[in-house]
């Protein structure tokens, strides 16, 4: 089974893939993303591996101080650091595990080549997967969307506590 989580940016789908995590007892493995705060204020986002997947276990996805050739609005997207540890996740994920986070298809993520073939495979596996995805329109994201093996769900203020 593959399961979408759509919403607005600050809805909270990291948040509900936490408790996810919390709440699930088999095998997990994957990725999720955490904001970076600096006195009180967003400054960027973390990539932070999921399980015993022997890969880099954190890195920066995108920072306003990272200069790189891509911009997501005011941040710096670091398409390497992001392959390092969330797409590695990801390819070692593949390998048997129950439930497979990735937490998100998102703006920044589909600047990856491989980010995007390694979603396909995640989907095509037999693994259970739980995705965040942006609620943009992309041809990726809409492709993703409309396959017959997922079902979305899109959290909003009013479900996000019940939801998990």
């Amino acid at each position: 089974m593959n399961i979408l989580i759509t919403g607005s940016p600050g809805v909270g789908k990291t948040t509900l893939v936490k408790k996810v995590l919390a709440l699930y007892s088999g095998q997990v493995a994957g990725f999720y993303t955490e904001e970076i705060r600096e006195a009180g204020r967003r400054r960027g986002f973390k990539v932070k591996a999921i399980g015993d997947v022997e890969v880099s276990t954190e890195g920066i996805l995108a920072h306003e101080n990272f200069p790189g050739p891509i911009k997501v609005g005011k941040y710096g997207v670091n398409v390497e650091e992001f392959e390092k540890v969330g797409v590695s996740a990801l390819k070692k994920a593949c390998g048997g595990h129950h439930l497979i986070i990735i937490d998100e298809i998102g703006k920044m993520e589909l600047y990856s080549e491989e980010f995007k073939r390694i979603v396909e495979a995640v989907l095509d596996s037999s693994n259970s997967v739980l995705a965040t995805i942006g609620k943009f329109k992309n041809k990726f994201v809409d492709e993703v969307k409309k396959r017959k093996d997922v079902i979305t769900f899109e959290l909003t203020y009013r479900n996000r506590d019940g939801m998990p």
